[in-house]
């Protein structure tokens, strides 16, 4: 697993891939704009350009983005999903520019699952269409109306994409206070998600303890072994081979020390065969 963190663009994203080898990283995410505003300017040529060169020359293996959580795709107010979709669509054209391949975003909430699946299959579809890169749904912790907190779900908005440029993303704090037992009982939850989505379709491992207990709901990010999913739990994922290509992201809390000292445990968790 290529391991890494959620890194600043203060200033410039081309600054991004040096943050995130000084920390450590083997891959990065970041936003590619501002993800508390709705609007940003188009990314000039001389700052994508700065982006791939540090990719190059820091030699990490990817770069994820992740949408603005502002946007709901599964919104059921007209105005909100239109502005929605127009915002995910040009977080898919800033990726594009980047060259940045996987875009995460979390899929959107809706009182009704029904209607909020099929509002969120039409937003990706629509973002699909004279874009690049691939949409990968986060699996969410569940609080709320928030959709993606079962596999099924997450299956359904597939199925209605074709799966077409559409991956998964994997939260291990979210999973876990879904419902999910990897801390007890990873086999069978990784079989769960192959039978249901495909293990084929895991593109991105958010790396996150949890604060909240097994169906708790929440969510909250702890330290690697700090919370209730321990270091053993991440043991097993980092060692996976079936996920020795995907990165797998820190997005714990905390300064740049904080992401050295968490991705150093995270290191020291894998084994050589």
């Amino acid at each position: 697993m290529h391991l890494g963190a959620h890194v600043s663009i203060a200033k410039s994203i081309a600054l991004a891939p040096d943050r995130g080898m000084a920390v450590g990283c083997e891959a990065i995410q970041i936003f590619t704009k501002n993800q508390r505003q709705w609007k940003a300017r188009d990314i000039g040529a001389e700052e994508a350009n700065g982006f791939a060169e540090g990719m190059k020359r820091t030699g990490l293996k990817e770069a994820v983005a992740h949408a603005s959580y502002l946007i709901n795709l599964g919104s059921p107010n007209d105005d909100l999903w239109n502005k929605s979709v127009e915002s995910f669509v040009h977080e898919a054209q800033r990726c594009d520019a980047l060259g940045i391949k996987h875009l995460v975003i979390h899929p959107g909430s809706n009182k009704d699952e029904r209607e909020g699946v099929e509002r969120i299959a039409e937003g990706i579809r629509r973002t699909l269409d004279g874009t690049r890169a691939t949409v990968v749904l986060e699996t969410t912790a569940g609080q709320g109306s928030y959709i993606g907190r079962r596999f099924e779900q997450i299956s359904g908005i597939m199925e209605r994409t074709e799966k077409k440029r559409v991956a998964v993303c994997f939260d291990t704090c979210h999973a876990y206070a879904s419902g999910y037992d990897i801390r007890g009982n990873y086999d069978a939850v990784m079989e769960e998600f192959d039978r249901t989505v495909g293990i084929e379709n895991m593109s991105v491992f958010h790396l996150n303890d949890s604060r909240g207990t097994l169906g708790s709901h929440l969510d909250r990010h702890e330290d690697i072994g700090k919370g209730a999913l321990g270091t053993e739990t991440f043991r097993r994922f980092v060692n996976d081979p079936r996920f020795s290509e995907i990165p797998g992201i820190l997005e714990t809390q905390g300064d740049e020390e904080d992401f050295k000292r968490n991705l150093d445990t995270l290191k020291s968790l894998r084994q050589t065969f």
